[in-house]
């Protein structure tokens, strides 16, 4: 049991040293979006560079994802899984490059060009990235993720505050960064030595897109929850609004900062273990402590909600500090949706991972028409919390009738009305704001005090034998 431990700990801190990087770097390059982009601009170019979001899952299969998990598995043929996934991932930029050509010359839309570039260079960064993940290269692939962040960085600042570019070279910037640093991947982790077309196997690609494409109505419903309340903020409001409260999607990317890194080695640990025999114990304590640090995190940042917006949104975007507690409230949600999420990838079966994304989707999209006409971002960031929330719950008791958790719900019914209570009185000022926060934060903390001092044991006793 305590070897299973040690590698989860030992992928999350490889993970943890190039992802804590790589979101950090993107989450401070707000105040230099805020600062030279106006509302109007920022909100077109993150609208466009989302969009990716919805065009990828649809035109490449979502054949990466099962890249990477068919690459895990110790039997796989490599070079067959990486000549097959390559092959749709060619079909899909072809297909987009028409499309794109399409749209530039005959709608004449001017940013066309630019999204072509944008989707192509995604496509073979995630295909490079994630194969050498598979491969085994967790070392480098956080050295992909923070070299394409720095190349970000880099590109940003010549483009938008040397050359005081707008949309276009904001878009540039990030094809730049994933071009490259795919480029990178692909020679670092030799994966020419893979491309073996005589290696095409058409029984192999079946087997990926019948793990692959339950993803594709599963990806596009979490765009559905993520990102389409911001298409219609914008019919209903303006562009101005929908850079606010894209502004203010960003911040809760701070829960999602630590919980991903810990998510892409809980998703290699559920595959290697859920067959072990021994693994219910193993979920259940990683999920005990999974929640409490979810919550514990999401109350510490609302109390330092209008602290932060203050630091990291220029002028005009402060505004979108009250849009954040719902989102982050949202992500929380999410985040433990994702914890369930990774069992089905484990047994390769995605079904019902697809189902309970589109169901709260709908709600997501039902309660967007609903509120957004009347309360705008607000409106959007309600229907988000209880989309995620319904996931949450779908995935959570499915999930518990196939692998056996054990869940205290009292104290989990605790951690989270009381995290929902703060977060109502976080979206409005005043010292009563603060103390309800602050008092909340301390109970959240308190609600599992014996697991936080074994957390604290184990992490010193694992640091007393690496020294």
């Amino acid at each position: 049991m305590e070897s299973k431990y040690k590698v989860l700990a030992s992928n999350t801190v490889v993970f943890a040293i190039g992802n804590i990087l790589v979101k950090l770097i993107s989450f401070f390059l707000m105040p230099l979006y805020t600062s030279v982009l106006t509302t109007e601009q920022y909100g077109v170019a993150e609208l466009l560079n989302n969009s990716i979001e919805i065009v990828l899952p649809i035109a490449t299969l979502c054949i990466v994802e099962a890249l990477y998990r068919f690459a895990i598995d110790e039997n796989s043929d490599h070079s067959t899984i990486f000549v097959d996934a390559l092959f749709i991932t060619i079909i899909g930029d072809f297909l987009v490059i028409i499309g794109c050509l399409i749209w530039f010359f005959i709608l004449h839309y001017k940013y066309a060009l630019f999204f072509m570039l944008l989707f192509i260079t995604t496509t073979f960064y995630k295909l490079t990235i994630q194969f050498a993940r598979g491969l085994g290269h967790v070392k480098r692939y956080s050295f992909y993720g923070v070299l394409n962040s720095l190349l970000l960085i880099i590109s940003n600042v010549l483009l938008l505050v040397v050359f005081k570019g707008g949309v276009e070279s904001y878009l540039l910037s990030f094809s730049i960064g994933y071009g490259l640093s795919g480029i990178i991947a692909y020679i670092l982790s030799k994966e020419y030595k893979y491309v073996r077309f005589n290696e095409f196997n058409l029984v192999t690609l079946k087997e990926m897109l019948e793990y692959s494409l339950p993803n594709i109505p599963n990806m596009l419903s979490w765009w559905v929850n993520s990102l389409s309340d911001r298409y219609i903020v914008l019919y209903y409001w303006s562009a101005s609004i929908t850079g606010l409260y894209t502004a203010a999607s960003k911040l809760p990317a701070m829960i999602n900062l630590v919980t991903s890194i810990f998510q892409q080695a809980w998703q290699y640990s559920t595959a290697t273990e859920i067959d072990a025999i021994d693994n219910s114990k193993f979920f259940s304590n990683i999920f005990r402590g999974y929640v409490y640090f979810c919550t514990f995190a999401c109350a510490g940042l609302l109390i330092v909600n209008k602290l932060i917006c203050k630091i990291l949104l220029q002028s005009e975007f402060y505004a979108a500090w009250k849009f954040v507690p719902l989102l982050l409230l949202a992500a929380t949600f999410g985040c433990i949706s994702t914890y369930f999420g990774t069992f089905y990838n484990a047994i390769k079966n995605n079904k019902m991972l697809m189902i309970s994304t589109i169901a709260g989707a709908i709600i997501n999209f039902v309660f967007n028409l609903i509120l957004i006409p009347k309360f705008g971002g607000m409106g959007a960031a309600i229907a988000t919390a209880l989309s995620y929330f319904v996931i949450m719950m779908i995935r959570m008791f499915d999930v518990c009738r196939f692998i056996d958790i054990t869940i205290d719900f009292k104290r989990f019914w605790i951690q989270f009305v009381s995290l929902v209570v703060s977060v109502i009185f976080s979206c409005y000022k005043g010292s009563l704001s603060i103390f309800v926060t602050v008092l909340i934060f301390i109970i959240i903390a308190l609600s599992d005090i014996l697991l936080m001092k074994r957390i604290v044991r184990i992490l010193i006793k694992l640091i007393n034998k690496s020294n």
